[in-house]
């Protein structure tokens, strides 16, 4: 005896549209979660780094944009012990009884992958954007320069140098991108082997733009008062022997600067350690 099959039933609207709504909900929540879940992981890694229980360790990722000099670069390699004696001199100051960053060389390979750039005009996304931008250039740049995590976890935080040749025969441009308080930065240095601790000064500038500290500078590009002076105590006040790492060059009189040339005139300021956590905030 045969039997007859019953037709399917089909959804009403009415229930359809409610379980696509409970699904689309559901997936925002999820993504909700996950980006608050994110939000605490890079909270708490940031509050690790400025509580400064150990060194930090940095990757100097480093990329050649055309032929650099060959002079340069070996120069660049060798003065990095001198930029990490720098900051455990300044961290010294202010009681500090370990070297403060140990940085971690990459390259130079070619590059491959062009750094994002920012929107002239930014709008109120452009942080976000910039962050992303940053992220997936990381990814690449890390694949194209063999970069791993040898310490097992991740880096503390990541400079990616893009070096050239000089354009001129005056002093070399140095350019920089990076998170505020994130861990990933970009620095463009037009290299020759008298700007080399001119260009490591900025690598040291973009690295504390990460661990959170302000540009000494105002919109003229001249250091700002008293906090931009790399010896704010000094008499006579001018000219000043070292530069202040948030600003742009060593303050000789009101209203002119000279580039650092050497990483012995590298300061950092009483306010510039209370952002990156060398020293308590003040009370409000």
């Amino acid at each position: 005896m045969g039997h007859s099959q019953r037709p399917a039933r089909s959804l009403p609207a009415r229930s359809s549209r409610g379980l696509f709504f409970r699904i689309r909900v559901g997936v925002l929540l999820g993504v909700f979660v996950l980006v608050l879940l994110y939000a605490a992981r890079e909270l708490a890694v940031r509050r690790a780094r400025r509580a400064w229980r150990a060194p930090l360790d940095v990757a100097l990722v480093l990329f050649e944009r055309g032929p650099v000099d060959e002079t340069a670069l070996d120069a660049l390699d060798a003065r990095l012990p001198a930029l990490e004696d720098a900051l455990a001199r300044e961290f010294a100051r202010y009681g500090g009884l370990f070297p403060p960053v140990r940085l971690h060389r990459f390259g130079p390979v070619p590059e491959r992958v062009v750094p994002p750039v920012p929107e002239p005009e930014p709008g109120l996304f452009e942080p976000a954007r910039i962050s992303f931008a940053l992220w997936r250039y990381a990814r690449q740049s890390d694949a194209a320069a063999g970069v791993s995590d040898q310490l097992g976890e991740a880096y503390d935080g990541k400079i990616y140098v893009v070096l050239s040749a000089p354009r001129s025969s005056r002093r070399a441009l140095v350019e920089g991108l990076g998170q505020e308080g994130g861990r990933i930065a970009v620095a463009h240095i037009e290299l020759s082997e008298d700007s080399v601790d001119f260009g490591l000064f900025v690598v040291a500038h973009e690295l504390f733009h990460l661990l959170g500290a302000d540009d000494r500078y105002g919109e003229d590009g001249n250091a700002i008062i008293p906090d931009g002076l790399g010896d704010p105590d000094l008499e006579p006040l001018y000219p000043q022997e070292g530069a202040e790492i948030m600003a742009r060059g060593r303050v000789v009189e009101p209203g002119r600067e000279m580039p650092p040339g050497d990483l012995s005139e590298l300061r950092v300021g009483s306010a510039t350690a209370r952002e990156i956590g060398w020293l308590p905030t003040l009370p409000p």
